[in-house]
C-alpha cells in the first residue's frame, strides 16, 4: 500500500515469497556494505524493538547493516522483506555470499522483491531503483553507519522525498562510518 504512493512507482514487481498484507507496517534499516563492531552490537538495539512490535523489518540484502537487518528478523522467527537490485530467481541473487540468507527469508515467511526481471544480474544502477523501492515500501528509514557518500544516504533523499520518518543512528566521533548518520541529524532526522 505505501509503494504505491510514492510518484515513480514500479510499474511490475517481481517476487518470491509471502507478499504479506497491503497494510503491513515497514521499516527500513539499511547502512553500510563495512559494517563495525559498534554496528553489529547496535542491531539488535536498532531492529529488535521494532521487530517485537509486529513490525517487518525492510532492507537490501547488501553485506553489512542490511544483512544484519535481515539477520536479526530470521533470529527473532520474523517474517523480513529483501529488496533487490537483480532478479529474484536462484541464478540471481546478489551477492552471492547472501544466497543462504535468501532462502532463510523466503523460509521464514518473508519476501524476496525486486522490480528487475528474472535472470537479471546485478548492475550498479538497479541499486539506486532498488533504493527507492526500500524507502516507498516504509513509513522509515534507519540509517545505520554510512560514509558521506553512500547508497544509504540515496535512500534517506528517497525517505524525505517521499515524506516518510528518517532515523538515524549516532556512533563514535572518531569513525568515518558515523559521518553519515551524524550529517542526516544534524539535517533534522
Amino acid at each position: 500500500k505505501m509503494l504505491k504512493e510514492i510518484y515513480d512507482a514500479p510499474p511490475v514487481l517481481f517476487y518470491r515469497g509471502t507478499l504479506g498484507e497491503p497494510d503491513e507496517t515497514c521499516v527500513a534499516i539499511v547502512g553500510s556494505r563495512q559494517m563495525s563492531s559498534y554496528g553489529s552490537t547496535m542491531m539488535p538495539r536498532i531492529a529488535g524493538p521494532l521487530i517485537d512490535a509486529g513490525v517487518t523489518i525492510v532492507s537490501g540484502m547488501a553485506l553489512g547493516i542490511d544483512g544484519a537487518a535481515h539477520i536479526e528478523a530470521i533470529k527473532r522467527g520474523a517474517r523480513t522483506i529483501a529488496v533487490l537490485g537483480c532478479g529474484v530467481d536462484e541464478a540471481s541473487v546478489y551477492p552471492r555470499a547472501h544466497f543462504r540468507l535468501a532462502q532463510q527469508i523466503l523460509d521464514c515467511g518473508g519476501l524476496l522483491v525486486s522490480e528487475q526481471p528474472p535472470y537479471m544480474p546485478a548492475l550498479r544502477h538497479h541499486f539506486i531503483a532498488r533504493n527507492r523501492i526500500i524507502a516507498g515500501l516504509s513509513l522509515g528509514v534507519a540509517i545505520v553507519e554510512c560514509k558521506l557518500k553512500s547508497g544509504a544516504l540515496i535512500t534517506a533523499d528517497y525517505a524525505a522525498d517521499f515524506n516518510r520518518n528518517l532515523y538515524a543512528v549516532p556512533g563514535p566521533a572518531y569513525s568515518s562510518l558515523s559521518k553519515g548518520p551524524h550529517k542526516l541529524i544534524r539535517d533534522g532526522a
